[in-house]
């Protein structure tokens, strides 16, 4: 890969990730208030309303976001129809989210207060979807750093809302209405940037071609929906089956796991666009994408599950206080989720750009059924540890079809041995601690993460060849260099 292009993925890379960091940081933030300010109660109903939002929010594009993305990717004369009919087909599904998210509130039997809240929250994803046409496009084109560039100051606007909100002592109605309010600026600020870029909207509406991009869209929003639910499982299924302050401290470490996905989610962005033309084209490099990338993404994966793990009782402390405890344990379970996650990443996206994109709708369904019918189960044996453990399962069945439809279908060989190596590397540490007395604490968090990545080099999970293939990607020289 030459200089130029290592910069120009180095740049999509870190502008993704930095954005997603930041505003991830400032969620957590919020949390920490409402932990320690307003109780767990006050966290639930927050919690409640934003993974209703959130859920409806994966919905709101009928999956032609990943479409637009692959086609144009492959066919650049495809981008003006593409978003003028996009973007009004994200008009027409933001209004009607906003009656589903009213109706859901209602049909669930939440408060007067709720309702509210879920009213005001409504405005956000119908924002997010018309902003989301301009950022399809701009992926389509390897151009990440807008939308990542967008996103920080988006964050800027949510932290400072949220700020505002703390310093007047605002509660639940404030905090969410600063979210409609992120999604509206996202919104204004993409449509001027696009208009620089000549990516403009039109005024043809092509019925047929609106036809079309939703019915190919189908299976990617099945897709993309149904994992997204699997996501915010966890949480729904608490807010109907106990009360508001378990849902609270659940919510603490939930919060924190997903948010920490960040890294391979921008990993997963970046690789989409590049899969979707090797793929079609070489299918050699395909499946050496695939390989690698599943053991990098699971790598990562598996460190910073060894992290929350060890480091469960002092973060948990630290953010949200002596009255959050009993989330301590549920963040060590829940940070299982992230290597399970990981497994799938690639796998997945092979999936959805290849003639087998319905074997990864069928993965993504019957991990959610999965998660549905055991949860309940689950959540009667172990209490708020149930809820993590209903998504630990839909997760593991979701990373086992992947891999084995990719491997059927595609002919993508699963990296085993060193997936294997990663997961006793990470293993290995916190057990051998435990037998000093101690396996968790910030000292035993430090030692745990070099031991692993010790053990990974010694069992050749990665060499050092591709380690340092990895640091010239994130950090490529400078081209007169």
């Amino acid at each position: 890969m030459t200089a130029p292009a290592l910069q120009r993925v180095a740049l999509n890379f870190w502008t993704l990730t930095v954005s997603r960091v930041l505003y991830r940081a400032v969620s957590v933030g919020v949390a920490m208030y409402l932990a320690r300010e307003l109780g767990a109660a006050v966290l639930g109903h927050y919690a409640t309303v934003m993974n209703v939002l959130t859920l409806y929010l994966a919905f709101a594009d009928l999956g032609v976001t990943n479409l637009v993305i692959r086609d144009v990717a492959r066919d650049r004369a495809l981008a003006s129809s593409y978003l003028d009919n996009f973007f009004v087909l994200q008009l027409l599904m933001g209004m009607l989210l906003i009656v589903l998210i009213m109706g859901t509130g209602w049909v669930s039997g939440y408060s007067e207060l709720l309702l509210l809240a879920l009213a005001i929250g409504s405005a956000g994803p119908l924002f997010s979807g018309l902003s989301n046409a301009y950022q399809a496009l701009m992926n389509a084109h390897d151009l990440f750093y807008p939308f990542a560039i967008i996103e920080i100051l988006c964050m800027l606007v949510f932290l400072l809302g949220n700020v505002l909100v703390v310093l007047a002592g605002g509660g639940l109605l404030a905090l969410v209405a600063v979210t409609s309010v992120v999604s509206l600026v996202k919104y204004v600020i993409g449509a001027f940037w696009a208009r620089k870029l000549d990516m403009r909207v039109g005024r043809k509406l092509d019925a047929t071609l609106v036809g079309r991009m939703v019915l190919t869209g189908l299976p990617f929003l099945l897709i993309n929906g149904t994992h997204f639910a699997i996501q915010r499982l966890d949480v729904l299924m608490l807010s109907w089956i106990a009360t508001d302050e378990r849902v609270g401290i659940y919510s603490a470490a939930s919060r924190l796991i997903f948010a920490s996905l960040f890294l391979a989610s921008s990993i997963g962005a970046m690789l989409y666009p590049v899969l979707s033309r090797v793929v079609a084209e070489d299918g050699a490099r395909a499946k050496e994408l695939y390989r690698d990338g599943t053991v990098y993404v699971y790598v990562l994966g598996c460190l910073t599950a060894l992290l929350f793990w060890q480091l469960a009782p002092w973060l948990v402390n630290v953010l949200y206080g002596t009255g959050f405890e009993e989330s301590a344990p549920v963040l060590q379970v829940l940070g299982l989720f992230l290597p399970l996650f990981s497994l799938g990443l690639v796998a997945s996206n092979v999936l959805m750009v290849s003639r087998a994109v319905w074997h990864a709708v069928w993965a993504s369904i019957l991990a959610l059924l999965a998660g549905v019918l055991l949860s309940p189960w689950t959540i009667a044996q172990w209490g708020i540890q149930g809820a993590a453990v209903g998504v630990l399962v839909a997760e593991v069945v979701a990373a086992v079809l992947y891999a084995l439809f990719a491997f059927t279908r595609l002919g993508m060989v699963f990296p085993a041995r060193r997936v294997l190596s990663a997961s006793i590397s990470c293993l290995l540490p916190p057990a051998l601690l435990s037998l000093t007395g101690s396996a968790t604490g910030l000292w035993q968090g430090a030692v745990g993460a070099v031991t692993a990545l010790a053990l990974m080099l010694l069992l050749r999970t990665m060499t050092f060849a591709e380690l340092r293939s990895l640091l010239r990607l994130v950090l490529p020289p400078r081209t007169g260099a």
